[in-house]
């Protein structure tokens, strides 16, 4: 379904489904089929099935009468903020500058629903199977990041997004159970940040803080990630959180000297 559940006279539900259609194309390994994409958003197949085509006729989408996958004509959506730098392009250098001193990858997340999306990442190193960038997701529950953040929503919020879908396991110690995950993100809360060790997948570690705007809300997770074969959960915890810290710092410098010129998170 739909993230966006809005019942005002100007919200097009179209354009919402539209909208969700390429983003369960994007999060699919392989081509969908109509069902498949159905299934996915939460709509009937015929409704999937015209969306389908008329983003075939726009060029976003391609299929072979069966099936349907995304084209490069979607990145055009994005170009815009990446040609206009921005905030997130303003913070790189110091996402890089943390990346080469612990040489370990670190990035910058925002919450998008139940997932953290990429908006800042050092691209040279990586502990996962798969390379991951900027755009790239990862389930909130999973993740150092995904914790800060669902930590810092009101409750009422934090509700919303977990009754989106179910906790799946990514590895042997992904939380998968709604009770246990908010009794960790009432640590996390409490000490100011998150760790995930061999939850998203075996061996991997990270760490997370918060980033604050100028009013001293939570917008954004910086985080530092590495694997057990260089580094154990102590160490998290240790001088590479206090490092961590030190560049979020700078890092909400960047963010408050934005103030109010209509960055988007």
């Amino acid at each position: 379904m739909s993230k966006l559940q809005i019942a005002k006279p100007d919200f097009s539900q179209t354009l919402a489904r539209g909208l969700d259609l390429l983003g369960a194309l994007s999060d699919s390994a392989a081509s969908l089929s109509v069902s498949q994409a159905a299934e996915r958003v939460g709509i009937s197949r015929a409704a999937a099935r015209r969306l389908l085509l008329t983003l075939r006729e726009l060029g976003y989408v391609r299929s072979d009468g069966t099936r349907f996958w995304l084209t490069a004509h979607v990145l055009q959506l994005g170009a815009g903020l990446i040609r206009s730098g921005g905030v997130w392009a303003s913070v790189a250098p110091y996402v890089i500058d943390i990346a080469d001193r612990l040489n370990e990858p670190c990035s910058v997340s925002v919450l998008d629903g139940p997932d953290t999306l990429f908006v800042c990442r050092d691209a040279t190193r990586r502990i996962f199977t798969t390379r991951l960038g900027v755009g790239d997701r990862l389930p909130a529950h999973c993740s150092a990041s995904g914790k800060t953040l669902l930590a810092c929503l009101p409750e009422p919020d934090l509700d919303r997004v977990l009754a989106l879908r179910p906790l799946v396991a990514r590895a042997p110690a992904s939380i998968t159970d709604p009770v246990r995950l908010r009794s960790e993100l009432g640590f996390t809360r409490v000490r100011g940040y998150g760790l995930a060790i061999d939850e998203m997948e075996d061996g991997t570690l990270s760490v997370a803080v918060p980033l604050r705007d100028r009013d001293g809300q939570v917008i954004a997770a910086m985080s530092v990630a590495s694997h057990r074969m260089r580094r154990t959960p102590a160490d998290l915890q240790g001088s590479l959180l206090d490092d961590l810290r030190l560049a979020a710092q700078q890092v909400e410098r960047v963010i408050e000297s934005f103030g109010d010129r209509g960055w988007v998170p």
